[in-house]
């Protein structure tokens, strides 16, 4: 995102920023598990308490789940999410943004093909953000980032962090990338792909009937959670050591292994903060739209699960490569 000639300035800008503060009596070594357990606890009642309310919409496209490794492997998935967030040392806005971007793609197929209500599909997708942000909000504090009365010393770039028209337009610009990757696909491969690999599936008209401005119009929400998650703690991030080492790498003294890991990560801190991000975000809507698909909806085959998530990986992937772009001028701090 910073061009690597700009390093040479890290040093004079390098300030120390305190890890994120912990404000629960928890020890550490149990603050994962109970992170864990209150999540699926949270979770598990909160969809049971939804059954109520007309979620049954569901049961009707749903598998059969009998085999100990189907659930045994959505329950090991999530715990691996939390555990992305954890020692990723997202806070509670974080992982909401991550949840939100990453269960999304998994509803919107029952929606769109499975004549799910929307209605479903957006308290689902409540159900999930609320089960982590809420557990991650009760144990671990919320990061210079999203604190707006955090000092210039501890948050690069604080007034651009604070503009709402940069968060509009850097919204908008995710949540037009999203919805021209989903409908290129519509427009192109994907109907034919999805009649091929998803057996029951009930209706394709709206890949067939999508317009781009309505398509784009529906991850707007997903346009503002990326820009959250990606765009402003990329903003933010304050040069570190790996900086200051850069910022001293001589080509003619270096050796082959400190050459080769210059050029491979020899990024500001922004860019590292990106490139991290943006790999976690892909990774995980790979993994949860692929097996959440595979694992729990009637007549999914592996290659249709995993053409669907390969899509949403992509749309992440280009995303964060808009963003790279965007940060990329003059003007805006190391």
């Amino acid at each position: 995102m910073v061009k690597r000639k700009q390093m040479a300035d890290a040093s004079a800008q390098a300030v120390p920023v305190p890890p994120l503060q912990e404000p629960s009596r928890i020890p550490n070594v149990l603050r994962f598990p109970t992170l864990v357990v209150m999540s699926m606890l949270l979770s598990s009642a909160l969809y049971s308490g939804a059954s109520e309310f007309g979620t049954g919409d569901l049961a009707s496209v749903m598998r059969r789940r009998d085999e100990w490794w189907e659930i045994s492997g959505l329950l090991a998935w999530k715990a691996v999410e939390l555990a992305i967030g954890w020692w990723g040392e997202y806070d509670g806005w974080d992982i909401a943004c991550l949840t939100l971007l990453s269960h999304m793609p998994y509803l919107y197929l029952l929606t769109t093909f499975y004549a799910v209500r929307p209605t479903t599909m957006w308290l689902g997708i409540a159900i999930d953000v609320l089960s982590t942000y809420l557990p991650f909000t009760l144990l671990r504090d919320s990061s210079p980032i999203h604190r707006a009365e955090v000092s210039k010393g501890q948050v690069a770039n604080r007034s651009i962090l604070n503009d709402v028209p940069i968060k509009l337009y850097t919204s908008i610009l995710a949540a037009a990338v999203y919805g021209l990757v989903v409908f290129a696909s519509f427009r192109g491969w994907l109907p034919v792909y999805l009649a091929l690999h998803f057996d029951g599936l009930r209706d394709l008209s709206g890949a067939h009937e999508a317009a781009l401005p309505f398509v784009t119009l529906g991850f707007t929400l997903s346009g503002y959670a990326a820009q959250s998650f990606l765009f402003m703690p990329a903003l933010g991030a304050k040069p570190d050591v790996h900086d200051l080492q850069m910022a001293e790498f001589n080509p003619e003294t270096a050796s082959l292994g400190q050459t080769v890991w210059y050029n491979v990560w020899g990024y500001s801190k922004r860019s590292r903060t990106l490139i991290k991000r943006t790999a976690t975000l892909a990774f995980a809507s790979a993994m949860q739209t692929g097996l959440r698909t595979y694992i729990t909806v009637e007549g999914v085959e592996l290659a249709g699960a995993g053409g669907w998530a390969a899509m949403w990986a992509t749309a992440a992937v280009m995303v964060g490569g808009i963003f790279w772009w965007v940060g990329d001028v003059d003007g805006v701090s190391n």
